[in-house]
C-alpha cells in the first residue's frame, strides 16, 4: 500500500510570509503579507509524531483563547487542512477575528496544490477544523505544536540559528 504524503507549511521555522503579516489581533505588527517560497515540508499522513503535534494543537485551543482574551501581543494564526485539486495541505490562516466558533483571517502562505486559493485570501475556518494555533511575537511563540515537531526533524544547528522560544 502506498504511504500518503501531506504537505505541512512550516512557516515558524524560518520566518516565512505570515511572520511579517498583517497582525489585526491584539498587539499585531501591522506589516503586510509577504510571499515566501521555502515554506513546505512533506510528512506522511501516518507520521505519529506529527499526528501527536496536531492533537496537542487541537487539545490546547482553550489556552489559545485565554491568550487572545488576555490581549497577548503578537501575530495570531491557526492551521487547518486546505483541499484543492484532490490534494490536502495544512496551512496557516492569519486571524483578523473570531465569531460564533469560527476563525476569520487571511491565508498566510502560498498554497502548493493549485491556484484556486492564494495568499491573502479571506477565509473562515470552523474551530472544529483547526489542527494547530500559534501566537508569534518576535522570537517568542506560543503554541505552534506542528512547527515544534517540524523543527525537531531538522538539523539542530539549523534550528539553533532561529533562536525561537516556545511557550505553552
Amino acid at each position: 500500500m502506498r504511504n500518503p504524503i501531506v504537505a505541512i507549511a512550516v512557516v515558524a521555522a524560518v520566518g516565512y510570509g505570515f511572520f511579517s503579516t498583517l497582525g489585526h489581533m491584539p498587539g499585531g505588527s501591522g506589516a503586510s503579507l509577504a510571499e515566501s517560497k521555502q515554506n513546505v515540508v512533506s510528512y506522511s499522513t501516518e507520521d505519529k509524531a506529527m499526528q501527536a503535534a496536531k492533537n496537542s494543537g487541537r487539545s490546547t485551543l482553550k489556552r489559545f483563547h485565554e491568550l487572545m482574551d488576555a490581549g497577548t501581543p503578537g501575530t495570531y494564526t491557526v492551521k487547518f487542512p486546505l483541499t484543492q485539486n484532490g490534494a490536502t495541505e495544512h496551512i496557516w490562516l492569519q486571524l483578523v477575528g473570531y465569531s460564533d466558533g469560527s476563525y476569520i483571517g487571511l491565508l498566510a502562505d502560498v498554497p502548493v496544490n493549485g491556484n484556486k486559493y492564494k495568499m491573502g485570501d479571506r477565509m473562515t475556518v470552523a474551530e472544529a477544523d483547526v489542527e494547530d494555533w500559534m501566537i508569534k511575537n518576535g522570537k517568542v511563540i506560543y503554541g505552534g505544536y506542528t512547527t515544534r515537531q517540524a523543527l525537531a526533524d531538522m538539523p539542530k544547528e539549523q534550528v539553533a540559528r532561529y533562536g525561537l522560544i516556545f511557550k505553552d
